[in-house]
């Protein structure tokens, strides 16, 4: 029987100039080890406690906080909401705000290097002692993901940890040189394609890594590689133009495609995101987490709060970070209506990330047809009062209405519609006839607005004594499936020569038919077996666009952390995020005002953190050259 990764968790605590050393539990034998010496990767025993760690560390990456502040915030999708703590402010406005010091630039780079170097040691030392291809292939695809995710955040990072290039090191050290972009490109195609050879192609456990995860960002590195060297007019030390990288990640994603292993699309969008089909076989790579307080990292045995040691940096809160103040009484509504309880649909309103008014209006503008706005997004919030109050009937709702358990207590419009029949009520708006409180899309603020369904906890105690604050337990997409299908249609738009039935549009169609597939209307709370696949691909245009792509991956992933990087990889930062619409949090302020945010040329690539450049040995000219211009 397979086991999750999760449940072998291994705890790192690294000191480093550039460089670390780090510390492990063996996960195996329950030996602590106070460093990681080569002896350690000379028995498979040692190989399997370095790839636990390995594994658990994706829980830095994805699901904090940061995932959202870093990938997701200062794009189209979303901006800062109410109950933000100045980092996500900083990576949403930009300009001067974004600096070394800045959290949310430097959880990646503080973190790489300690896993990279256990990959390295876990690759060389395995390999000399005879430990399985297969195992060091795992080392080799995460040496390869983390580097992949360093480039395109900083830029050039050294592949010489101290002890050469990619070679195992076991002494600190205060020095380091960074390795230009096209080398760092070079090592992760190298691992990469030796990790698709040497993969199964079924994980050795549920979650591990495969072939097809291999080509998923393989692909993927290709793609953003070639818009890289025709973006900044560089030349590749292999001779390929940026075409043929175009065409290698279209050929690489389409053999995925054809050759699944196991994974595949879904039937509706809703059954990707719906809790109860967690790790399904869309979700190619995911950060694994459970109940199981010995792995927590608060360590809180009752899971009614969050904390610990690394102030949640591992814990997964994309459950509550974009989830609106639902328990705030309006205006001429009788209080405490709609309560949290630790269902997918509700769980803890910490309001830390936002909605744009522009997302939810263009980005979603089909919310009939297409399934992924409702699939997305809690829009209708319900009374459930009596969970607490069971002796309560009703409340007293707007013009002059009760509401009883069961009835709609908020509602977020699809469109602009009834923005002008909205009545102002205190700080809440109301339509005639109506007992909920009502708001369009341009009537939106950093408080209320649609919250994000498809993270949204699911707890077995689904009471008001379930820990409806604690951190989601819920696996965090890395990857997924659908995603070959964008990368595709992406490279044949860049020119890459497709194959008969795998155009760019046939692509696109592809996910955008599955969005047409409904078989519950999950706001509604009701059964929608509906198939407008038909229509949705009639209204494909003949012609793909980058522009109709990046529409597409936003409808798809949104708020899963990527915007930013594919903003950047496109070149399309500064025209996508430089405004955005949204209602500050005033009663009087009925329509969406335009919001700047000052985007430089330089703000393509993070800065180098600032406890990097501290720990180093240098003069300050020499500091300064190893920092990314403009910070």
């Amino acid at each position: 029987m397979k086991t999750n990764f999760i449940y072998k968790i291994c705890t790192w605590v690294g000191i480093f100039g550039l460089l670390l050393s780090a510390s492990c539990s063996d996960v195996l034998e329950e030996q602590p080890r106070s460093s990681l010496t080569p002896d350690f990767f000379q028995t498979e025993a040692g190989i399997m406690g370095g790839l636990t760690a390995v594994y658990s560390h994706l829980r830095y990456y994805y699901g904090p906080i940061s995932t959202l502040y870093r990938g997701t915030n200062g794009t189209d999708e979303c901006t800062w909401g109410i109950s933000q703590d100045g980092g996500g402010q900083a990576m949403d406005t930009y300009g001067t705000s974004i600096t070394p010091n800045t959290g949310s630039v430097s959880d990646i780079w503080n973190r790489a290097f300690i896993y990279i170097n256990t990959c390295n040691g876990i690759i060389s030392i395995g390999a000399e002692n005879g430990m399985p291809a297969s195992l060091l292939a795992e080392a080799k695809f995460f040496r390869a993901h983390d580097y992949f995710l360093l480039v395109q955040t900083y830029g050039g990072v050294p592949l010489d940890l101290g002890s050469g290039e990619l070679e195992f090191n076991t002494t600190p050290v205060r020095t380091a040189v960074r390795n230009s972009v096209q080398e760092v490109y070079a090592a992760i195609f190298k691992d990469f394609i030796e990790a698709i050879s040497e993969l199964p192609d079924a994980g050795r456990v549920t979650g591990a890594a495969t072939k097809t995860a291999a080509r998923f960002f393989l692909a993927k590195a290709y793609l953003t590689y070639g818009w890289w060297l025709e973006r900044y007019s560089q030349s590749d030390p292999g001779g390929k133009s940026p075409a043929q990288y175009y065409q290698l990640a279209y050929d690489t994603s389409i053999e995925a495609i054809k050759n699944p292993a196991g994974f595949g699309l879904m039937g509706t969008f809703y059954d990707v995101n719906l809790a109860a089909n967690d790790r399904n076989k869309e979700i190619i790579l995911y950060a694994d987490h459970n109940d199981n307080v010995t792995f927590s990292e608060s360590g809180n045995a009752t899971f009614t709060d969050t904390g610990g040691t690394d102030g949640g940096m591992k814990e997964n809160r994309s459950n509550f970070a974009i989830l609106c103040n639902f328990e705030q009484a309006t205006g001429g509504v009788e209080g405490n209506i709609i309560r949290r309880v630790a269902t997918q649909d509700l769980g803890r309103p910490w309001s830390r990330v936002a909605p744009t008014a522009g997302a939810l209006l263009k980005t979603f503008a089909n919310k009939t047809e297409d399934s992924r706005y409702d699939g997305t997004f809690q829009y209708t919030y319900y009374a459930n009062f009596n969970l607490e109050e069971p002796g309560t009937a009703s409340k007293q709702g707007a013009n002059g209405l009760r509401i009883y358990p069961g009835d709609i207590a908020w509602l977020f419009l699809g469109d602009d519609t009834e923005l002008n029949n909205l009545t102002l009520v205190g700080d809440g708006f109301y339509l005639p006839g109506k007992a909920y409180a009502v708001w369009t899309p341009s009537s939106i603020n950093r408080t209320r607005y649609p919250s994000i369904w498809k993270f949204g906890p699911d707890r077995d105690n689904k009471t008001r004594s379930g820990p409806w604050n604690a951190p989601s337990t819920r696996p965090f997409p890395i990857a997924k499936f659908s995603e070959f299908y964008l990368i595709a249609a992406e490279a044949a738009v860049k020119g890459a020569n497709a194959q008969g039935g795998y155009s760019a549009r046939e692509l696109v169609n592809v996910i955008r038919a599955r969005a047409g597939v409904w078989r519950w209307d999950n706001n509604n709370r009701v059964a929608k077996v509906e198939d407008n696949s038909a229509a949705m691909i009639a209204a494909t245009p003949a012609s793909i666009t980058i522009d109709y792509i990046l529409a597409e991956r936003s409808r798809e992933f949104y708020a899963e952390g990527g915007r930013w990087y594919d903003l950047t990889r496109t070149g399309k930062l500064e025209e996508y995020a430089s405004k955005y619409f949204i209602c500050e949090n005033s009663p009087q302020q009925v329509v969406a005002t335009e919001h700047t945010r000052d985007i430089k040329p330089y703000h393509y690539l993070r800065p180098i953190p600032q406890s990097q450049l501290d720990r180093m040995i240098g003069t300050a000219e020499e500091k300064s050259a190893f920092q990314n211009p403009g910070y």
